[in-house]
């Protein structure tokens, strides 16, 4: 089949990473990646676009109204005649027009729904989300059209973690990775940290965006310079080497609701336990006792952070239990569901009914 997928913006974050491993999870379909970055006020992700240079896939940067308008998509996809057209969706839907023109001869319109709020709109064929916890924004839309793809990490780039680990000349580590703006970590982080007082621990703050010269301020004047550690923006390649100085990793949002977060798992795939706020999909992936610490309260976070400082055992417990956690949430797994969303789709379109497909999250 051709599959042409479409995102607004082709920056570096978890629905660009999902467009781009299927894209390349998936050599047996012709592919073609269209995305409106500079529309957007975005630069694209340089890393990304190499890769599907590398692969030789054709990636289009426009603007949206190019596939809004049948001439317009004509002169942008040339011969490239889709199949099948995934929009990976954060809430907004500028193609519309296409979606809802006449579907005589049209390609099946699937939207992989990222986004954990809006609801999603009708006129679809099909509606991928990434955690359970994304069935209210689909509870107006016919169920059938309805499939939960989580999200996977790739096992091949993380070997197996050495649990225990063994790092004796540096204090225990409290780590994230996220991008730092407004809504994925809170302004006031730092100020949390420091009133947690938990003076022998050293924080990895990872990630590049507009709130971290503040955030380095903020350490400044909190006087925790020495113990607050800001690498910047990490490439995808460095991640393993950066999460394998973590002992926990502590994911903590201001207003950004997550539905299945990549970081948290790339930090189970290298062996750390996760404590992080029992909202969204997280708890779809982080299992009280079993793989980290779930908290409702910042009282809570701290109480988690300084006993999983303490009880070694219970860390090495619960970095196993990340781990095999990783696994069930594997890139192969998801690449399986996928595999099996578009056998349905080309059976569909050439009329032979298959059993509805639904893919499951629950432990195997």
């Amino acid at each position: 089949m051709k599959i042409l997928s479409v995102i607004e913006a082709f920056g570096h974050g978890g629905a660009q990473t999902v467009l781009l491993d299927v894209v390349l999870s998936l050599p047996e379909h012709q592919h073609r990646v269209v995305h409106y970055s500079r529309a957007n006020g975005i630069e694209a992700e340089k890393t990304f676009l190499g890769k599907l240079r590398a692969a030789k896939i054709e990636c289009i940067e426009t603007h949206w109204n190019s596939l809004r308008d049948q001439s317009l998509r004509t002169q942008l996809l040339g011969d490239f005649s889709p199949d099948v057209v995934m929009f990976h969706w954060w809430g907004k839907d500028p193609w519309m027009p296409w979606v809802l023109a006449d579907r005589e001869g049209a390609p099946t319109f699937v939207c992989v729904m990222h986004h954990a709020v809006y609801p999603a709109r009708a006129g679809y064929d099909r509606y991928v989300l990434v955690s359970r916890s994304q069935l209210p924004q689909v509870a107006n839309l016919e169920q059938h059209r309805v499939v939960v793809i989580p999200n996977g990490v790739d096992l091949a780039r993380f070997p197996l973690p050495n649990v225990p680990r063994n790092h004796p000349h540096r204090p225990f580590t409290v780590g994230r990775l996220s991008e730092m703006r407004a809504g994925k970590i809170p302004e006031t982080w730092l100020n949390t940290l420091a009133s947690f007082h938990l003076d022998d621990v050293r924080y990895v703050l990872a990630g590049g965006g507009a709130l971290l010269p503040k955030l380095r301020e903020a350490a400044a004047e909190l006087h925790l310079e020495g113990r607050v550690c800001f690498p910047g923006y990490v490439p995808r390649d460095a991640v393993p080497a950066l999460l394998e100085t973590f002992d926990v990793f502590c994911y903590v949002t201001s207003s950004a609701l997550e539905c299945s977060p990549l970081a948290i798992l790339e930090a189970m795939a290298a062996g750390v336990p996760v404590v992080a706020e029992a909202r969204g999909g997280i708890p779809e992936i982080v299992v009280d006792g079993e793989n980290g610490l779930l908290a409702h309260s910042m009282d809570e976070i701290r109480n988690h952070l300084r006993r999983l400082r303490d009880d070694v055992a219970l860390r090495e417990r619960l970095a196993r239990g990340a781990r095999a956690t990783a696994e069930r949430f594997s890139l192969a797994n998801q690449m399986a569901s996928y595999r099996r969303l578009m056998a349905d789709l080309e059976s569909r379109r050439h009329h032979i009914e298959l059993p509805a497909i639904e893919v499951s999250m629950e432990k195997t």
